[in-house]
Order: C-alpha cells, then sequence, then structure tokens
C-alpha cells in the first residue's frame, strides 16, 4: 500500500511540474507579445517610410504569444487529465511554434539587410504627399529627433511651392562653418516649421540640419534586433519545453505502468488468497445411512 502511495505522490509531483512549466510559458507568451506591440508601436511613428513587409515580423510575434497563452492551457488541460497523449501533442505544439520563433528572427535579421536603401527611397517617396497623409508624420518625426528632410534640409527645396507652404530661411551661414550641410552662397532653404527649434524657423541658427535617416535607420535596425535576439531567446526556453515535456509524459506513462502492475499483482494476490481459505474450508460431504429398526 505504502508503494502505491509513493506512486500517487509521484504522479502528483509531475503534474505540479507541468503547471509550473506552463506558468513560465504564458510569462514567455506575454513577453513575446510586449515585444511585439512595442516594436509595432515603435514602426507605426514611422509608418509613412516603412513597407508592410517591415510589419511582419512584429505582427506574427504577437501571434506566437497568444498561441504559446493557449498551448499552455492544453498543456495544464493534459496534466490534469493525466494523458500521455495530451502531454506528447503538447510537446509538438511546442515545437511547432519554435519553428514560427525561428521564422520571426529570419524575417527580422532580414529586414536589417538593405534596410538604409529602402528607407530612403520610401522617405523620399513620403515627401510628395506631406500635405496629404504624410504630413504630420514629418512634422512629429523631424521635431522630436531634431532632425530635417531624408538627408538633410536641402531634400525639401524641390517642393518650394504654395501646396507645401514652407518657411524660407535665407542661407547667411558663413562657409568656414564644417557643420553647413551645403556651400555658403546655394540659396534659401524652403524647409517646414517642423524643421527648427520650438517649430520656428527664425534664422539659420534655429535649423536642423542633420537628415533623418540616420536616426530613424538606427531606431528600426535596433528594433528588428531587439525583436530578433528575443524570439531566439524565447525559442531557447521553448526547446527546453518541449524536451521537459516529453520526459513527462514519458514519467507520466512509467508512473501509470508502474501502478497498473501493483494493481494486478495486488489483485492476483487477494485472488489465491481467497483460493487458499476457500480450500482450507471446504469440508468433505458425510454420507447419512440410516438405521434399521427392529420389527
Amino acid at each position: 500500500m505504502s508503494k502505491d502511495r509513493e506512486l500517487q505522490m509521484g504522479m502528483r509531483c509531475v503534474k505540479y511540474m507541468i503547471f509550473v512549466a506552463n506558468f513560465m510559458f504564458m510569462l514567455v507568451g506575454l513577453l513575446l507579445i510586449s515585444i511585439g506591440y512595442t516594436i509595432k508601436a515603435i514602426y507605426t511613428d514611422f509608418d509613412a517610410f516603412l513597407s508592410n513587409h517591415n510589419y511582419k515580423a512584429s505582427d506574427l510575434a504577437i501571434a506566437v504569444g497568444f498561441i504559446i497563452l493557449v498551448v499552455a492551457l492544453f498543456g495544464c488541460a493534459g496534466a490534469i487529465r493525466e494523458s500521455v497523449l495530451l502531454v506528447n501533442l503538447y510537446a509538438l505544439l511546442l515545437l511547432g511554434i519554435v519553428i514560427l520563433e525561428i521564422t520571426i528572427s529570419i524575417i527580422a535579421y532580414k529586414s536589417r539587410n538593405h534596410l538604409e536603401e529602402t528607407l530612403s527611397e520610401d522617405m523620399l517617396f513620403s515627401m510628395n504627399y506631406y500635405t496629404s497623409d504624410t504630413g504630420y508624420i514629418w512634422d512629429a518625426t523631424q521635431y522630436s529627433l531634431h532632425c530635417c528632410g531624408v538627408h538633410g534640409p536641402r531634400d525639401w527645396d524641390k517642393y518650394n511651392n504654395a501646396d507645401y507652404n514652407l518657411t524660407v530661411i535665407e542661407n547667411l551661414q558663413d562657409s568656414t562653418d564644417s557643420t553647413s550641410p551645403v556651400p555658403n552662397g546655394q540659396g534659401a532653404y524652403h524647409v517646414p516649421d517642423s524643421c527648427c527649434k520650438n517649430n520656428k524657423c527664425q534664422n539659420i541658427s534655429s535649423l536642423y540640419k542633420r537628415g533623418c535617416l540616420p536616426k530613424i535607420h538606427y531606431i528600426i535596425s535596433q528594433s528588428a534586433l531587439l525583436l530578433g535576439v528575443g524570439a531566439m531567446c524565447v525559442t531557447f526556453i521553448q526547446l527546453l519545453g518541449a524536451t521537459f515535456a516529453h520526459l513527462l509524459a514519458r514519467s507520466i506513462r512509467k508512473l501509470k505502468t508502474q501502478i497498473e502492475v501493483e494493481r494486478t499483482i495486488r489483485r492476483q494476490q487477494l485472488y489465491e488468497s481467497l483460493s487458499k481459505s476457500n480450500t482450507l474450508e471446504k469440508v468433505s460431504p458425510v454420507l447419512y445411512v440410516p438405521e434399521s429398526s427392529e420389527a
């Protein structure tokens, strides 16, 4: 009886281990969702400068995070039911999630290749629509990052017309100033007010002279790197989880087998004891012969 109790305690410990593992996986899922939404929010700030494929990695990270939460609940259900099939299926689902996380890392890494070139093209193209959809994005970007244009303030010169409502700043800067983006004497700057400090283009000293491309490229590149590294770290944890779940399934199978063996042995012992007791208690039949009466 004590041995059976030990087996029951072992099974209970296995179930608790699965619950702890699934709690960790739920935290990992929430972490991946948080990273995905953070990167997506960063990308949204530069929505006008990014192509749709830049969002694939963050969207996939969010989806995988929710899948991990569902799979963790599935693992808890398998532990409660003490089902070897469900726990093994849980391990296979974790391996599937690992494949998705590796995909996230690959997409995030590939998005960094040729990022500066494509970002430059998209930013220059978006300047054509400054007065409509991308106007507020350009103003917010230039004001918050303290930059102007893609490569510099001169990017706005070709948009010098009434539709763009640009501010004119006379180029009176000394040509000996090494920070000047162009040599002295190339005419006035035509820029939005967001290209200047405090949104007031009063003179050349208030103009932001650096382009926005290097800063935006750094932010997006580092965000993609963060997403890729985060996905790889989660992948490592999920691989351990899949291995752990498989070992737990084997433990459950072994414990169940031991319990069944113990029950079979006790059943056989019970039958044997009953059989012996019946043999000992067996009574030989007595033949009764009536005595003959004398007449």
